[in-house]
């Protein structure tokens, strides 16, 4: 029976005596002023390098009044950047691939797994090209932390628990390695200047004490972190932290916790923006200072020196004034200058001064008993980490290079990577 126009339903466009209705392009649009373009030309082509090869598109241009510009509104859509081939999921093929391997060796891996098909020196540029895309979202939280508006909103993407919790920071440095002066070495050195060839990268990581555990075998476990690396310098690392730290619920914290090592600059940085955390000074960092003193004393007898040491390691752990304790010893042995070497004194003297100055972040015993962490393993297990990729042996870093990698490695180790490609989702 034949359909009759009544009752054609989803075969109503192609009833007798009736034409497919037409519809126009849809208007183009600026992708950043969206406002009409005016239209210039039609189904212009471009090749496109996907998994599965090369294909070929065409889309519409036009010139937009406001910016100047002239766009494929098409191209912003799919994902796809002016002279660059590669499509959406090949960009994230390169950009995950650059971060686990050097691009030579990507470039020989990644056909063999049904990937890439991109040079080494493509996956190069688009690794380049996915770390300044990471670094404009990083940008743009540092925007946001220099007004009370931004600080808020950052301040809501924080799902902190229900019941008060403990917000700790860690923060240390690592060296990475970069060639500076290219072909320069030679005059540097006849003006007297050495070539500069390690750099600091400053890093830290930050949960919250319910997020850290142990596993059946009491191995220690952080389920979930934040993490911050940056060799943009100590400014920015500073106003990086503090963003990480507000994304991750700083302002409802019932306590901030602070523990790193002795350097200076880090509790300079948690003075200029952490004033109220609780500071701690690493406890393996402070017994190595006191192995230091009681090899000098003791000319590199182990058994002695352990026998010297265990009492202070016990006050330092155990006791509320345990730090207090552990320095009155150490001044009471320099008064006793006439049994000591003018070794031995100097080295008494400065492991003095260091005591005096952070004997207010060693209290291990409250630590101890708040079951909160008394050292600094968590961001020293961060550095390696990271150390893992950008210290390969033989490898050497431009600023920019190393930068852009950075920030895409953090951005995928905070679980934003589809803020870079939505695809996923």
């Amino acid at each position: 029976m034949s359909p009759s126009p009544r009752n054609c339903g989803a075969w109503e466009p192609l009833c007798w005596g009736r034409r497919p209705s037409f519809r126009p392009p849809p208007p183009l649009v600026c992708p950043k002023c969206q406002l009409p373009l005016h239209r210039e030309a039609r189904n212009c082509g471009r090749q496109v390098t996907t998994t599965v090869g090369q294909v070929r598109l065409t889309r519409d241009y036009g010139g937009c009044p406001q910016c100047r510009q002239w766009h494929f509104p098409a191209d912003a859509r799919w994902g796809l950047y002016p002279k660059a081939p590669a499509s959406p999921r090949v960009q994230e093929t390169a950009a995950e691939a650059v971060l686990k391997m050097p691009c030579a060796e990507a470039h020989k891996s990644l056909p063999r797994l049904g990937g890439c098909p991109l040079s080494a020196a493509g996956l190069h540029r688009e690794a380049l090209r996915q770390g300044a895309r990471a670094q404009a979202l990083r940008q743009a939280d540092l925007d946001l932390t220099t007004t009370l508006q931004g600080v808020t909103q950052l301040s809501r993407q924080a799902t902190p628990p229900p019941r008060p919790f403990v917000l700790i920071i860690q923060m240390d440095a690592w060296n990475i390695h970069e060639r500076d002066g290219w072909g320069e070495s030679a005059a540097l050195r006849q003006r007297g200047q050495e070539p500069a060839r390690w750099h600091w990268v400053y890093t830290a990581t930050l949960f919250r004490l319910d997020q850290r555990g142990h596993t059946a075998s009491r191995r220690p476990v952080i389920t979930e972190r934040g993490y911050v690396a940056t060799r943009a310098g100590l400014d920015s690392f500073e106003r990086q932290v503090y963003a990480e730290t507000l994304r991750r619920g700083l302002g409802e914290a019932a306590e901030v916790l602070v523990a790193a090592d002795g350097a200076i600059w880090i509790w300079n940085l948690v003075e200029n923006r952490f004033r109220l955390a609780t500071q701690r000074v690493d406890l393996y960092h402070v017994k190595q200072h006191l192995w230091s003193v009681a090899n000098e004393l003791h000319a590199q007898d182990r058994v002695e020196a352990r026998a010297w040491l265990r009492p202070l390691f016990h006050q330092l752990k155990r006791k509320n004034d345990g730090a207090t304790q552990v320095l009155e010893s150490l001044k009471e042995l320099l008064r006793a200058k006439e049994n000591l070497t003018p070794a031995q004194q100097e080295k008494l003297a400065k492991e003095i001064g260091y005591f005096t100055t952070h004997a207010e972040r060693m209290d291990y015993a409250h630590g101890r008993r708040q079951q909160q962490p008394v050292g600094s393993g968590a961001v020293e297990s961060t550095c390696r980490q990271y150390q893992v990729r950008f210290k390969r042996a033989g490898q050497f870093w431009s600023l920019a290079g190393d930068e852009s990698l950075l920030a895409l490695e953090t951005l995928s180790r905070n679980g934003r990577w589809q803020e870079l490609f939505p695809h996923n989702d």
